[in-house]
């Protein structure tokens, strides 16, 4: 029989799970319960168990901070996370230190005997390979087969050349994920938030100055528990990062232009004029005028204006700054022209941008 350590603050939830049918179905046992994370780890130093079950928010050392603190000390325990639908951006940091699996509260028969039989699968495939250093989740492992951090670093590379093909592949790994999770909004929407955090990440450690021009990116927890509309959100979440990119002209693949556009975006609060980026990079004004012109469509000195108009927009959603303040930091002496810039840009004068859109 597999030993199970029941973890939650809510005395009547522990009462709840020891009243479930299935444990003895599957081979488990419940050995013993625990309050809060502080008297889990009292507990596992001192008795064998097989699997923890836990809640995730609960007082003093919570679920996250428990499953740490576990790894830290290289046990590598399956561990099962109780959890809400309003816990999907605390719960996913579970995924980087190898949850196994969420139950989703209020917890369910079904649920509960579907997790045991997965945990069952594992357990008795870790039995007969002790001695063996390996250490992993069957759930995580098992994702592996239809998303890989090779899908993601392709949706990474499609996004950073601009194209559409990007929102296809992320509808790629939103069905995968589906055809084998099966309809499960909750898991779905854990797993996709992971796959932002680390495209985010990708994207801002090559272009760390796009949070100067673009307010929010990513879309942050998924709204509603409906797997269309978590699979929508994702697909606008991709769509709006090649917008971005495109906007910016990251997409080119010519690194004189890559170049040209770096040094626009991390000048943008100086007074930045196709002559300064000639001499900067060592290249004729003409020259460098003319290749942007071919490569973008449109002038450099208009890349400039939009970049610094965008920045404009940037500082008015912070709420900070007037108008003749940004038209300072943006290296405009006259707040006239700031004024006369913004309005060829946006359709808006600065004070008609913030009335209706800020």
């Amino acid at each position: 029989m597999y030993r199970v350590l029941i973890v939650d603050d809510d005395r009547a939830v522990r009462y709840m799970l020891k009243r479930f049918k299935c444990w003895d179905l599957f081979g488990f046992m419940l050995a013993d319960e625990a309050c809060d994370g502080k008297e889990a780890l009292n507990k596992l130093q001192a008795d064998e168990f097989d699997i923890v079950i836990s809640d995730i928010k609960m007082p003093g050392i919570d679920g996250i901070e428990f499953l740490s603190e576990l790894r830290s000390m290289k046990n590598d325990i399956c561990v099962l996370f109780l959890s809400t639908h309003s816990d999907f951006s605390y719960a996913k940091q579970g995924i980087r230190l190898g949850v196994f699996d969420y139950l989703i509260k209020p917890l369910k028969d079904e649920a509960l005997c579907e997790a045991l039989e997965r945990v069952k699968v594992y357990l008795d495939g870790k039995n007969k390979q002790k001695g063996s250093s390996e250490r992993g989740s069957i759930f995580l492992e098992n994702i592996q087969a239809f998303y890989s951090k090779n899908d993601e670093k392709k949706l990474v590379s499609d996004i950073l050349s601009g194209s559409l093909d990007a929102v296809n592949k992320g509808r790629d790994i939103c069905n995968n994920l589906i055809d084998f999770m099966g309809v499960d909004p909750a898991r779905l929407a854990i797993l996709l938030e992971n796959i932002i955090s680390d495209i985010d990440e990708s994207i801002y450690k090559l272009f760390p100055w796009i949070k100067e021009v673009e307010s929010i990116v990513s879309i942050g927890v998924f709204k509603g528990d409906d797997t269309i509309l978590i699979e929508r959100q994702f697909l606008d979440y991709i769509s709006s990062w090649v917008r971005i990119i495109s906007k910016y002209e990251l997409h080119q693949p010519d690194s004189l232009m890559r170049k040209i556009c770096e040094y626009v975006l991390n000048h943008i609060e100086d007074d930045v004029k196709v002559e300064t980026i000639a001499n900067e990079l060592y290249v004729n004004r003409d020259y460098i005028g003319k290749v942007f012109k071919q490569k973008a469509g449109y002038h450099l000195s208009e890349y400039i204006t939009k970049v610094k108009m965008e920045h404009a927009k940037y500082l008015m959603s912070k709420g900070r700054y007037k108008n003749y303040e940004i038209s300072e930091k943006l290296g405009y002496k006259k707040p006239d022209y700031f004024t006369q810039l913004f309005k060829g840009y946006t359709g808006y004068t600065p004070t008609e941008y913030r009335k209706f859109t800020v």
